[in-house]
């Protein structure tokens, strides 16, 4: 009798991974799994996750991956070209910036209800992770509020996120996932039994079986009547009436979030609310700091006489000097607690009396220094 052996033709992948995998690879990074670490990058674009065998129970390759570019979004197209993204094996001295990943994860995964199921796995999760509030970015008075480290870096992280290199390729692998976590079964179990394990790694003993993790996806949550963001539940003793982004034109209530569309008289709060009383310009500093550049004048302007030491004339324009990343002029802002002031505010220019509170400039601005979403 001839014997047949079968060869296969196809490797079987898990859906989550290969989405994710590709997520990754359409931002321009390469994943490679490794024995020889838990989770590592080389600063050239490859981000090395340890192999299977070296996972907790709870962790998934999409997970890590998703953890993975977090860091990467947080730390900037600098972080990048640094080996573990200049965090060192165990984040160096600088908690405050695994803080701000964490923050951006929490954020970004809980738009999708997906808070719960990328979780992750360091011992963060822990310290860290299992307090945050519901509001991924709020922080106490005492710390900073709004300007406290870790917030302000994670919000800039979401900003980059929502920037063309990362925006589709995230917002699908999301997405899929989300979608996936719809369709799977909520009543599957984990069977643990092959596991030795310790309390210490968040597995149980042997023979007991643990609940599957994607019992841990909720429902998406229902977006804004914008589309722009989620509804939140956190703010739901608010709605867009007392956001700072709300405003009134053309008889009508309208978002700088969503440009053109007209708010409903009861409308919630989203992801994005952010209380109008804390619009502040002397706790905020944006349009003076690292949002902008430069401040154009013209030659008439009464700052050419009155503060010429402010003044840097080149070829064909004129503008204010910069002491680093901010305004020579903007004097403040040294701790998160300390307000902002300008040290020329009745000399001005033009075009910073003509910046307005509150306008779509305003958002972008604090965008740009981590204050606002």
């Amino acid at each position: 009798m001839t014997e047949f052996l079968r060869r296969p033709t196809h490797h079987y992948q898990d859906p989550l991974a290969r989405i994710w995998m590709d997520c990754a690879e359409r931002i321009g990074f390469r994943i490679e799994r490794t024995n020889l670490a838990y989770a590592t990058t080389d600063g050239r674009g490859t981000i090395f996750i340890g192999a299977d065998e070296m996972l907790d129970s709870d962790d998934s390759l999409a997970q890590m991956i998703f953890h993975e570019l977090c860091h990467a979004l947080v730390e900037g197209e600098a972080g990048e070209t640094q080996a573990d993204w200049g965090l060192g094996y165990s984040g160096g001295s600088h908690p405050w910036r695994e803080h701000a990943c964490l923050r951006l994860q929490a954020y970004l995964a809980g738009n999708m209800g997906l808070r719960g199921f990328f979780a992750p796995t360091t011992d963060y999760r822990v310290s860290f992770w299992n307090s945050l509030p519901e509001d991924p970015f709020a922080a106490t008075a005492e710390d900073g509020g709004r300007r406290e480290r870790s917030c302000v870096a994670a919000r800039i992280a979401a900003w980059r996120a929502a920037q063309p290199r990362w925006n589709t390729p995230l917002r699908k692998a999301l997405a899929a996932s989300a979608a996936i976590a719809a369709l799977t079964p909520r009543v599957l179990q984990a069977e643990a039994a092959a596991l030795p394990a310790s309390a210490a790694d968040g597995r149980q003993e042997a023979g007991n079986p643990m609940p599957s993790l994607w019992e841990t996806a909720n429902q998406l949550p229902a977006l804004h009547p914008t589309g722009h963001a989620p509804v939140a539940a956190y703010h739901a003793e608010h709605d867009c009436d007392d956001c700072a982004w709300t405003s009134f034109e053309r008889n009508a209530r309208r978002c700088q979030h969503a440009p053109g569309i007209r708010l409903a008289d009861d409308a919630p709060a989203c992801t994005r609310w952010e209380p109008a009383s804390e619009l502040d310009c002397l706790s905020c500093g944006a349009c003076c700091r690292e949002a902008y550049h430069s401040v154009e004048i013209s030659a008439r302007e009464p700052v050419n006489k009155r503060h010429p030491e402010l003044v840097v004339v080149l070829d064909t324009h004129r503008k204010l000097r910069r002491d680093g990343d901010r305004c020579a002029a903007l004097g403040g802002g040294d701790t998160p607690q300390q307000a902002y002031a300008c040290t020329i505010y009745a000399d001005r220019p033009r075009t910073c009396q003509e910046f307005t509170r509150g306008s779509n400039h305003c958002l972008d601005a604090r965008r740009r220094v981590g204050l606002s979403l």
